[in-house]
């Protein structure tokens, strides 16, 4: 498989020509088609289209075209005695483990790591192994009401229907019983995705587990669910050990095309935009960091407006995250993909996010505002600190701060997750200070 797997780093171009040449990062315009068709589908900008080559954007994870597969990881500074592709490939895993992007624990993420496979053959072995496992202990049974014409008399006789098929058969009847059977909603959903995975072109492995699974799931029924069918499923509490496979199941009848290309090329895409996966794992890693202490994370914060049109809010201003104690508010924070760049004016930190974070601050009455970017090279946690000026009839001082978390490291070890969310603590709970990195001063917001 690897042979037939291409893969970059965010923004990073793919050559087209005429033939897949994975070595030489070239993919053929049967391929660039497909997937044209696939993100016309799905809405979603996965990649740019140039002359004679595509563009890895934001989006990172697996795409698979026909046999071929392209993988694509967030750009992250890694320590030069570490192999960049596979640190950033763990690292990914763990971020989307952690924001929730992917229904398994992080437990559950280890064997998609060892694997080294790409993710969307790792998620669908993955998906097979739990789906087996989970089955052979007992299938998922419903009371089912079936009408039948019976050469024998179960359940209710339903009289019309009788008199309509049975008029001059005496030895018949039509009725309608209660069956306690494996053929209901959710089986018809396990074995949609099982299809899925054995219809895909990309490994014949996955496919040859599929099939034993599909003899299995004989008795239940072939559906094709529409997605919002597959958005709503869910489980009971009844079968509750099937949740995590039936979540699984979802995003893998989620991740096909709902209508294939032509020319053969069926597209399969488990693909995450970094900026909410990065907004996410931050939210998830400093609630755990906050645990205890009895300050609570919460996500998209709402409730305030820039302005008031004839007393009516205008400009909703919604900060990523907020910590709180009670109901008072600790900090705000929004988080940014990008990096910072030293030569830059200010670090590259746009003067519009500076607007919003002074907004945040004055309207949400919160003493301190924080944009938190991923580290690079020559950065600490917290880069730089500035002030609002002084309000004489407000005593509180605010502050913004420009931070950033290290995701650089081995996500996959105890001790550096638990750095990582010292650093978080470290970042809400600052106090401020006279000097900052690289011998900068405190800096007024207006001067």
């Amino acid at each position: 498989m690897n042979g037939h797997c291409i893969r970059i780093r965010e923004y990073d171009p793919i050559k087209v020509g005429e033939r897949w040449d994975s070595a030489r990062k070239i993919i053929s315009r049967l391929a660039v088609d497909a997937i044209a068709r696939h993100m016309d589908e799905r809405g979603t900008p996965l990649f740019s289209f140039g002359y004679n080559e595509i563009r890895a954007t934001n989006w990172v994870g697996s795409l698979a075209v026909g046999e071929h597969c392209i993988e694509v990881f967030p750009k992250i500074d890694i320590p030069d005695r570490v192999e960049p592709m596979g640190r950033a490939r763990e690292n990914l895993l763990h971020m989307i483990a952690s924001a929730g992007f992917v229904p398994v624990t992080e437990t559950g993420v280890l064997p998609l790591i060892s694997a080294g496979k790409p993710l969307i053959i790792s998620y669908m072995d993955l998906y097979l192994e739990h789906l087996t496992r989970e089955w052979r202990r007992g299938a998922i049974r419903e009371y089912v009401g079936q009408e039948e014409n019976r050469t024998f008399l179960k359940g209710k006789i339903l009289i019309s229907d009788q008199l309509k098929a049975n008029q001059i058969r005496g030895d018949r009847f039509f009725t309608r019983s209660d069956e306690f059977i494996e053929d209901n909603p959710i089986p018809r959903l396990l074995k949609a995705a099982v299809l899925v995975c054995l219809k895909q072109k990309f490994s014949s492995e996955v496919s040859r587990r599929a099939a034993g699974l599909v003899v299995e799931l004989d008795s239940v029924q072939t559906i094709t669910p529409t997605r919002e069918e597959i958005r709503q499923a869910s489980v009971d509490r009844r079968h509750a050990r099937f949740e995590e496979v039936v979540n699984l199941a979802k995003e893998i009848l989620l991740m096909s095309s709902p209508d294939q290309p032509s020319a053969g090329k069926d597209v399969y895409s488990l693909m995450f935009d970094m900026n909410e996966v990065f907004e996410r794992f931050v939210a998830a890693e400093l609630a755990m960091a906050l645990r205890g202490t009895g300050s609570l994370v919460r996500y998209q914060v709402s409730g305030r407006s820039l302005l008031l049109r004839e007393g009516i809010p205008q400009f909703q201003l919604r900060p990523d995250l907020g910590v709180f104690q009670g109901k008072s508010v600790v900090c705000l924070l929004d988080t940014k993909w990008k990096r910072l760049d030293r030569e830059k004016l200010h670090l590259g930190v746009s003067q519009t996010d500076m607007y919003q974070m002074y907004a945040y601050g004055k309207e949400y009455d919160s003493p301190l505002t924080i944009l938190i970017y991923p580290w690079s090279a020559g950065l600490t946690d917290i880069v730089t600190e500035y002030h609002h000026r002084r309000n004489l009839d407000f005593d509180l001082e605010r502050r913004i701060l420009v931070a950033t978390v290290d995701i650089s490291t081995d996500m996959g070890t105890m001790l550096q997750r638990r750095k990582l969310r010292e650093g978080l603590l470290r970042i809400v709970q600052y106090e401020g200070k006279d000097c900052v990195t690289s011998g900068k001063k405190r800096v007024d917001l207006q001067s």
